[in-house]
């Protein structure tokens, strides 16, 4: 897997449209089209900020080698924090609530899912 399609699989990972992710990374549309086709190149700068915005592990990123998201729970934090910036207020409550359901859940399972 090239580094073009492994930036389009965080993309669909987090089911953003190009315009959403390119916005949280800086980049234009047209620009994140022409990364993801392989027309355009990827500089330093945007590949430590896909990192940064999403929690992607950079090594993967950059050499498809390991997993895709960082273990490191404060990156895995800074992404979901991201996603919810980027809902609407209403969709902002509905995952608000969800990821409570999601809490009282593991709680009365006593084990995280697998």
């Amino acid at each position: 897997m090239s580094q073009s399609e492994r930036i389009k699989k965080v993309r669909k990972h987090f089911e953003m449209t190009q315009a959403d992710f390119g916005r949280k990374i800086g980049i234009v549309q047209g620009h994140l089209t022409g990364i993801e086709r392989g027309r355009k190149c990827v500089t330093q700068k945007t590949i430590k900020v896909i990192c940064a915005t999403y929690g992607v592990s950079e090594e993967w990123l950059e050499t498809g080698k390991g997993e895709m998201l960082d273990k490191n729970p404060e990156k895995k934090a800074n992404g979901v924090l991201n996603v919810f910036n980027a809902l609407s207020s209403e969709f902002q409550d509905y995952m608000l609530m969800q990821l409570k359901s999601l809490l009282t859940l593991q709680k009365g399972a006593g084990k995280r899912p697998k």
